[in-house]
């Protein structure tokens, strides 16, 4: 695959200039991309961040489950829990870590000081980032992996307040260069008792069936995108009607 063709797939899946995206990935695809470059993967993020231009913003998870496990979080330095893809943005001169001891993000862009700004005392309630991606109505692009990757979910959960998870305080610390405190953090965890784990398979099919989201092929891989506020609104209406539609149960 030609680095031009990256440009023309997030064409078609409806990603403009200057558009906010949030980019759950797999390495693999990088090893398609034809060019003489040893890092692909950075030619990769290299020719979406031209896509999406000046005005566009990137955000790429980059958690760390340290707060959960009583360690410190070290922006700097603690290593993304989600493997090669985030990790090797991360690593990127031009981008920026959020705070957040477990749901960090890595950015780059022009809207990295607003996202830089949310809520670390929540993980996905008012405030949050997730709150603040859906408020600019960012899309969010799943580019060679699950769409049962997008984290996103649990900000309709919690905003819903489904009845298989809870809310339970974690409390960590953050070393952020020299400076280090302690935190308490809010997470609307999954209730182990009810049996329910997280399952959005009926909720993809439904998007695809009303052609609510965007997928193509992205060589060997799948590409797909959707729209925050439109995930936002179509999953709240569905958990209306059933309040375990995205679970197994």
């Amino acid at each position: 695959m030609q680095l031009k063709e990256v440009s023309q797939k997030l064409q078609k899946v409806g990603i403009k200039k200057g558009d906010t995206i949030m980019i759950h990935g797999d390495a693999g695809v990088a090893a398609m991309l034809q060019t003489s470059k040893r890092n692909k993967i950075n030619m990769l993020f290299n020719q979406i961040k031209k896509f999406v231009g000046k005005e566009g913003t990137i955000l790429i998870p980059s958690y760390s489950y340290s707060a959960c496990n009583k360690k410190t979080f070290d922006i700097n330095k603690s290593p993304s829990d989600l493997g090669l893809f985030s990790e090797s943005f991360r690593k990127r001169s031009d981008v920026s870590r959020t705070l957040h001891p477990i749901f960090s993000f890595s950015i780059c862009g022009k809207k990295k000081d607003f996202f830089k700004s949310a809520k670390i005392d929540t993980c996905f309630g008012k405030d949050s980032i997730f709150d603040f991606f859906k408020k600019v109505n960012g899309k969010i692009i799943c580019l060679g992996c699950s769409f049962n990757r997008v984290t996103f979910i649990h900000h309709v959960e919690e905003t819903y307040g489904v009845n298989y998870r809870y809310f339970k305080i974690f409390r960590g610390s953050i070393k952020n260069k020299k400076k280090k405190y302690l935190v308490k953090v809010n997470f609307f965890v999954r209730n182990l008792n009810k049996k329910s784990s997280l399952n959005l398979d009926r909720l993809y099919k439904y998007l695809q069936k009303n052609k609510l989201i965007k997928e193509i092929d992205f060589g060997r891989y799948k590409m797909n995108a959707i729209a925050s506020k439109l995930l936002f609104n179509t999953t709240i209406k569905k958990l209306k009607k059933d309040q375990k539609f995205l679970t197994n149960n």
